[in-house]
């Protein structure tokens, strides 16, 4: 594997683990202000990545499926129903990281 794809899913790799970590409320307290209130409603941790539509009907093997991709680089993130993460440079997809039970 090149260094530059390495240290590619290791950073897609700590994005996707980190946010649920993230996204967690661990203080109760009302002084606190939210990451939601901060942050617009269309930003998200790779502002280049954008959803690629997948309209597959539930019989479809297709169906569930997540799809994004940047349309300046070749690079791609496909998720399955199940929460597992794929990645790809262009040279077929290679899975990076599952959903955390």
């Amino acid at each position: 594997m090149q260094p530059t794809a390495l240290l590619a899913s290791i950073a897609l790799l700590a994005a996707a683990i980190s946010a649920p970590v993230l996204a967690g409320d661990r203080d109760k307290r009302s002084d606190r202000q939210h990451a939601s209130e901060t942050r617009a409603a269309d930003t998200g941790f790779d502002h280049r990545m954008k959803v690629v539509a997948n309209d597959a009907a539930p019989d479809s093997p297709a169906y569930g499926w997540r799809y994004f991709t940047d349309p300046t680089d070749p690079r791609a993130v496909v998720i399955s129903p199940q929460g597992d993460y794929y990645y790809s440079r262009g040279k077929g997809l290679r899975w990076i990281a599952a959903e955390q039970s």
